[in-house]
């Protein structure tokens, strides 16, 4: 689990917007810390979005947006307050993939499987796929005698499965930390 942490956002004059997550969903904390936000001297109003886990502050503009932090992080139990432009630490705990994904992958890998072993080796599933397409495509310029546009999304598609494909490698990387496997 990421450890509490505290950020502000936002700040102009007079208006102060803090975020954390450890008000997400958590009505008590909200409630905790919209009552201490509002003793502050020169604080006027406090609004608390606990679905968002922001924390907006109506105040005086010699209010300290430090000042505002100090107290929210006191309230969330020492919170860390994030330095200005500093990214929010993310949860090292990644939820594996569902398990729908997992038997989806697993079903494909034995139909994969089972292409290569009734063809030697000749083909797998993804040969029989591309051919498959590339047959119907060929079949409805055929029989239309067209060559019709593709549609925006196919076109979409293609460009999405380009770029995962001919930069494998980087996303590879990134999927592992920025460290190679």
């Amino acid at each position: 689990m990421t450890p509490a942490w505290i950020a502000c956002s936002h700040h102009i004059a007079e208006r102060t917007r803090l975020r954390s997550p450890s008000l997400r969903k958590d009505t008590a904390a909200c409630e905790r810390i919209a009552d201490a936000l509002a003793a502050i001297a020169g604080v006027h109003e406090v609004r608390v979005r606990p679905y968002t886990g922001s924390v907006l502050v109506l105040h005086d503009s010699d209010v300290a947006p430090a000042a505002l932090l100090a107290e929210a992080s006191r309230v969330l139990g020492g919170a860390r307050i994030l330095a200005p432009d500093e990214p929010p630490p993310l949860d090292p705990e990644i939820p594996a993939f569902s398990m729908l994904a997992r038997k989806v992958v697993a079903a494909v890998r034995d139909i994969d499987k089972d292409v290569r072993r009734a063809t030697d080796g000749t083909a797998d599933l993804g040969t029989l796929a591309t051919l498959g397409l590339v047959g119907a495509g060929a079949l409805e310029v055929a029989t239309t005698g067209q060559l019709p546009l593709p549609p925006w999304f196919n076109l979409a598609w293609w460009g999405f499965r380009t770029f995962m494909t001919t930069e494998q490698e980087e996303i590879r990387h990134e999927c592992n930390g920025g460290s190679d496997p």
